[in-house]
């Protein structure tokens, strides 16, 4: 029987990120995952979906090409080379991580992982003792089970890359940032796309001017957008289902050592990541909303610094960028006006369209706008992107609001011009 400090079920970025540190502190640790180190972001989301959407960006500048001077014919998919590719890029990344995992000297068991008590869990028939345990299991998608007995093809996110060509048309239902980023990129390749949300906008998370502008765009690419109503009776053959995700925390055991769930099979932990069971921890999508691959990591790191007494600074989740990797890319930090109308809290708006950015001009990339919220002692409340390199443009803020910078110390910093992010320089300077 082994012995471990701490013992990770779970290969996703929560999971690899706290075994990575708790290495380096000198735990020994052992991480256990049924499919393989990455999870489901590097294995079928974040990254796989970002290749994807690669592609459908080059399909874009093809189609637009005449607009750069160069004129082409009409281009030939390959459908299975697209996804071929994303199947390189995951690739590629996870044998860094297993390189990784070797070179820091953690032990990792593939297989499904029990709890037999709340200091042993068995792994294919072995048994592994640990001091600590942290439950990084991530979360699976939801199910609309009045479509699941349908005779249509309803599918996940992660049914896509089992695709073997291109639909006619597709119907996605739920319209957050993975129902936008598959609508762009099937739209790109000339599916006809309906688009159906519940709430009364696309991103219904998003501002709403965001949200707005997305439609706009989405409307110009010729989709059918249905918002406000809930998906039933749907004629298309193939239905790409995209309502949000519930915690993967079921089969585990963890109904035998009392560990707490709570709604959509989440598992309720303090503000360490603590369930109620002292030696356990959970950190990730299994514990609940946001559900990002980079709060999962910071999760990770935090419980596996706390769990070696290094008394790390607590996660602050009001200062956490949410990132939708569509053309155009929205990206946002913060609070948003209806947020803050809501509380009732007195702030001043800076807002410019990239059309009078010259990188953007130079480029083609005029489409969307920055929006930026500022509290009356000049801190940023929130800020809202949607345009071209939006999702890198983000971090400015996120550093910015963790370490309370005022305005006055964005203006400070020179921007290299020309760039996009000089905008916000641009955008700030209407509060100066």
């Amino acid at each position: 029987m082994k012995k471990y400090q701490l013992i990770i079920i779970g290969g996703g970025p929560g999971g690899y990120t706290a075994a990575f540190r708790a290495a380096e502190l000198g735990m020994s640790v052992a991480i256990i995952d049924d499919n393989d180190l990455g999870g489901v972001c590097l294995n079928w989301g974040c990254i796989p979906t970002k290749s994807l959407l690669k592609n459908a960006e080059v399909m874009d500048i093809i189609n637009n090409a005449d607009n750069y001077g160069i004129e082409i014919g009409k281009p030939k998919i390959h459908f299975d080379k697209i996804l071929d590719k994303t199947i390189q890029a995951r690739k590629r990344l996870s044998k860094g991580l297993h390189f990784q995992v070797r070179k820091l000297g953690v032990d990792f068991f593939p297989g499904l992982a029990t709890f037999v008590s709340s200091s042993s869990i068995e792994v294919d028939g072995n048994i592994l003792e640990g001091e600590k345990f942290i439950i990084a299991t991530g979360s699976k998608a939801r199910e609309l089970t009045h479509l699941k007995d349908s005779s249509k093809e309803v599918m996940t996110a992660k049914d896509i890359f089992n695709m073997k060509s291109l639909p006619d048309s597709m119907t996605i239902i739920g319209a957050g940032a993975i129902g936008i980023e598959f609508a762009y990129f099937f739209n790109a390749f000339g599916v006809k796309i309906t688009l159906i949300e519940a709430q009364d906008f696309l991103l219904p998370n998003e501002d709403e001017e965001i949200s707005q502008w997305m439609h706009k765009v989405f409307k110009r690419k010729k989709m059918n957008i249905q918002t406000g109503i809930i998906a039933d009776n749907i004629q298309d053959d193939h239905i790409l289902v995209s309502i949000g995700v519930e915690g993967n925390s079921l089969g585990l055991g963890l109904d035998k050592i009392g560990v707490s769930l709570g709604e959509n099979n989440h598992i309720v932990v303090n503000e360490n990541g603590q369930t109620n069971i002292e030696n356990i921890y959970a950190v990730g999508d299994v514990i609940g909303p946001p559900w990002l691959a980079h709060v999962s990591a910071a999760e990770g790191l935090y419980v596996a610094e706390h769990i070696a007494n290094l008394h790390p600074k607590k996660i602050d989740y009001n200062c956490i960028p949410a990132c939708t990797y569509s053309k155009p890319e929205v990206a946002s930090i913060g609070m948003t006006k209806k947020q803050l109308d809501k509380e009732g809290i007195e702030y001043n708006t800076a807002k410019s369209f990239f059309n009078s950015n010259g990188k953007a001009v130079a480029t083609g990339g005029t489409d969307g706008f920055i929006k930026i919220y500022v509290g009356s002692d000049n801190l940023i409340l929130g800020a809202h992107i949607i345009g071209s390199n939006a999702t890198e443009m983000i971090s400015e803020f996120s550093l910015a609001m963790r370490n309370q910078l005022s305005v006055e110390n964005i203006l400070d910093t020179i921007h290299p011009h020309p760039t996009f992010s000089e905008a916000i320089f641009e955008t700030l300077m209407q509060l100066k």
